[in-house]
């Protein structure tokens, strides 16, 4: 990304760095509003800065909402806070260096979603082109676009067979993954020590992790057909089955190479080659070090790249456990994010 336009990953960098103080409600992050204040329009006082900007325009107000974040002191302490629509909303009203170099990201972010509505193969093309420029290897890639796939067709056979509401996918997901890994999605993001960012699930996992979860997801749309199940309960019953079968063949796989599939590295330390920066390519907003992929909720129906309910969310932990029967590896089940 040029330096004229700003990025998506150098904003999510900001927000996620030491500057911004965060916390996860429900199923959103939500961002100290002074703080996003200070690092966008680069201002020593930002509520003098905030308050001449509602001058400017009141509607602005509706942007904030409050939020509880851990003081220094040890006790919380209730601040006005935006969402992530809410921040690129302020950007809009702020007229400094860094948020002109965003808005012209929005700009040119808009026109590739016009020319996607007009020719959807550029969707799947500029997905791996931006997977390649992040470091990930040929051979991930492929994986990780196929698995794209797959989440889709399942989230359709489940929106197809009386899947409706954002838990009703949560609780089908988290039932699979628990079912194949021992772990749902929030106790898979905490042992990839995910939580509390925005990073994607699935762009943290192994080549094996991606494929076994491929087959968990492609076994369970066969087990619908199969069996023309329709309801929660049935689909559930299938999706347990579906991770059973991953269960099993994780292993054999396990038995046979004597090391553990499910591993705390992630595809950011393993599959990814070293990163060439050519002149042009920084990110205006942060280093390769510090950027983070964006979640895109690993939830969402139809939304491929992260995949389960409308909305993935950090939601209330649930207590980690070992299982013996998964090579030792932590499993958690309870709150799901969604």
């Amino acid at each position: 990304m040029s330096k004229k336009h700003g990025s998506s990953t150098g904003l999510l960098g900001l927000l996620n760095g030491p500057l911004v103080r965060r916390v996860q409600a429900g199923d959103q992050v939500l961002y100290a509003l002074m703080d996003v204040v200070k690092v966008l329009a680069e201002a020593a006082d930002p509520a003098t800065y905030w308050a001449k900007m509602l001058g400017r325009e009141p509607q602005l107000a509706a942007l904030a909402v409050p939020a509880e974040f851990a003081g220094l002191n040890g006790r919380s302490e209730s601040l006005d806070a935006l969402n992530f629509e809410g921040v690129l909303r302020l950007v809009q009203s702020i007229p400094s260096p860094r948020c002109e170099r965003i808005k012209a990201w929005l700009a040119a972010s808009a026109r590739q979603r016009l020319e996607e509505a007009q020719n959807p193969e550029l969707v799947a093309l500029r997905a791996r082109r931006l997977y390649e420029q992040q470091g990930y290897g040929r051979r991930w890639v492929d994986k990780r676009l196929r698995g794209i796939s797959a989440r889709h067709e399942l989230t359709s056979e489940w929106h197809q067979r009386g899947a409706e509401q954002s838990d009703d996918f949560r609780v089908l997901t988290n039932e699979l993954l628990h079912s194949a890994f021992g772990m749902d999605v929030e106790g898979y993001r905490r042992y990839k020590n995910l939580l509390g960012t925005t990073a994607n699930l699935r762009d943290h996992m192994t080549d094996l992790e991606l494929a076994l979860t491929s087959l968990g997801e492609t076994t369970a749309v066969a087990l619908h057909q199969a069996r023309s199940s329709r309801g929660i309960e049935r689909l559930v019953s299938d999706v347990k089955d579906a991770g059973r079968v991953v269960a099993r063949t994780l292993e054999e796989i396990q038995e046979q190479t004597g090391g553990h599939v499910v591993t705390p590295e992630n595809a950011g330390r393993i599959n990814r080659r070293p990163r060439v920066r050519r002149p042009g390519n920084e990110s205006p907003e942060g280093s390769a070090k510090d950027r983070t992929d964006q979640k895109d909720k690993d939830h969402a129906p139809g939304r491929g790249a992260g995949d389960g309910s409308p909305a993935e969310g950090d939601a209330a932990s649930s207590r980690a456990r070992r299982s013996p029967d998964r090579g030792g590896q932590p499993t958690a089940r309870g709150a799901s994010e969604g």
